[in-house]
């Protein structure tokens, strides 16, 4: 059996990308309900085989769109695309292979949520119709989960839906991102409240790109994956919780645990991991409106933290992991999940935490509470003017159920409280000091 079918089977390999060497690409389809089925291809160093994908779309032209660190480290991921038009036309000016090969246009967006706006949206729009789109043009995205979010954004509305094609570069773009048909950009200070619902033409993974990414960006692709351990327990969990596990860093990689390292091996099992979990979910809803609004857990809070820090500072999947002790502290105090069952879900949670505090100073309480109170899911659950939504579990593995779309609303009191528990300085408490010293 294949490496990929390997650890699509989903126990745990340990064999599998060892030694970080070449794995030629396997199919994967990607089935979104009756909605849409993608097909995806997965491996490692697999540079050539991405380029042959784009080129048998035959397209007229290629809209490459990376952000500034991607094309720092990998410009020249497709440098044989951008020069094969000019080689093949050689000496005399003129053949049959150049004609066949497409143009290819690149634009560089800023990094992280910074590039998710109306300014880069409009600018993407622009620059397409000045180098002469057409609706035969095909739109790649190069980079992670911010920059895959405002492209396919721009691909579904470029001629009301263009040809798209997604090549991720982080962990968390890889499993999180590919395996939902969410675009977006921000606005008005809120995260993800504009966007389309749109399917890629094709999901081209190179694993590789994860050898670079920085410590804070691979423990975001992780900290979602804590999130599904979280709510699906099981394999998840287990998975999970060896990939963090201080015995098995130190014996495979030396020192103390505390630094981080994790090989090929556990790589494609986190990867494999994260795929199923969305996938068999999202196989019965593609929009994530019911059963999908699952792998909200955490955000309500998660999204708020990071506005509140500066787009950038905490990566997403770490807020998102902060956003679950929030909820878990809710449910306890809610008498929803006891405080044995809350220690369990918080101390998988800071397996990853404690390799990555929150930045000092923090936020003050108010400033994250207010802007949870604008989150893009308010409204679902009908929450009163002192109330607030988020999925909420009774135990790893145990989702409450509700009627409006699995998320229960609770006193927007109970995150507040959570937040000056952690730390987060509140200016109520500051004024009431002031006063009595005064």
């Amino acid at each position: 059996t294949s490496w990929l079918k390997r650890c699509l089977g989903f126990s745990l390999p340990h064999t599998a990308f060892q030694d970080s060497s070449h794995m030629p690409m396997e199919p994967i389809s990607f089935v979104f309900a009756d909605r849409a089925t993608v097909p995806g291809w997965l491996g490692v160093d697999v540079q050539d085989e991405i380029l042959q994908h784009l080129l048998d779309v035959k397209p007229d032209r290629i809209l490459l769109i990376t952000d500034e660190t991607v094309d720092s480290l990998h410009g020249d991921y497709f440098s044989a695309l951008l020069n094969a038009k000019g080689d093949a036309l050689g000496e005399t000016g003129h053949s049959d292979a150049a004609s066949e090969m497409p143009e290819v246009d690149k634009f560089i967006l800023p990094c992280g949520d910074t590039c998710k706006s109306w300014a880069n949206l409009t600018a993407l729009m622009e620059w397409a119709f000045r180098v002469g789109a057409t609706k035969r043009s095909l739109v790649v995205a190069f980079g992670g989960g911010a920059l895959m979010n405002v492209t396919g954004l721009f691909a579904s509305m470029l001629y009301r839906g263009s040809k798209l094609v997604y090549v991720p570069t982080t962990l968390l773009a890889m499993h999180d991102v590919t395996t939902s048909l969410k675009t977006s950009i921000c606005f008005d200070g809120r995260k993800n409240n504009i966007g389309t619902f749109y399917a890629p033409l094709k999901i081209l993974i190179d694993a590789a790109f994860c050898r670079t990414l920085p410590r804070g960006e691979l423990f975001s692709g992780i900290g979602e994956l804590a999130k599904n351990a979280a709510l699906l327990g099981g394999k998840h969990a287990e998975g999970f919780c060896q990939a963090l596990n201080r015995d098995r860093i130190n014996s495979e990689h030396g020192g103390s645990g505390d630094e981080f390292a994790i090989d090929d091996s556990m790589l494609s099992t986190l990867l494999a991991l994260g795929i199923e979990a969305k996938m068999t979910v999202l196989l019965n809803d593609a929009y994530e409106k019911t059963s999908g609004m699952i792998f909200e857990y955490g955000h309500t809070v998660s999204h708020a933290i990071e506005k509140a820090y500066g787009d950038g500072v905490v990566p997403h999947g770490l807020g998102v992991t902060y956003g679950m002790i929030s909820s878990s502290y809710a449910a306890e105090k809610l008498g929803i999940m006891s405080a044995e069952d809350r220690v369990e879900h918080d101390e998988l949670c800071w397996l990853l935490l404690r390799r990555w505090p929150l930045p000092e100073p923090k936020p003050s309480a108010e400033t994250v509470l207010a802007l949870a109170m604008r989150d893009s899911k308010r409204g679902l659950a009908g929450e009163a003017d002192d109330e607030i939504s988020d999925v909420l579990l009774r135990k790893m593995g145990d989702i409450v159920p509700t009627a409006t779309n699995n998320l229960s609303k609770f006193p927007c009191s109970l995150v507040f409280e959570w937040l000056v528990d952690m730390g987060f300085p509140s200016q109520r408490e500051t004024a009431e000091g002031q006063v009595q010293q005064g």
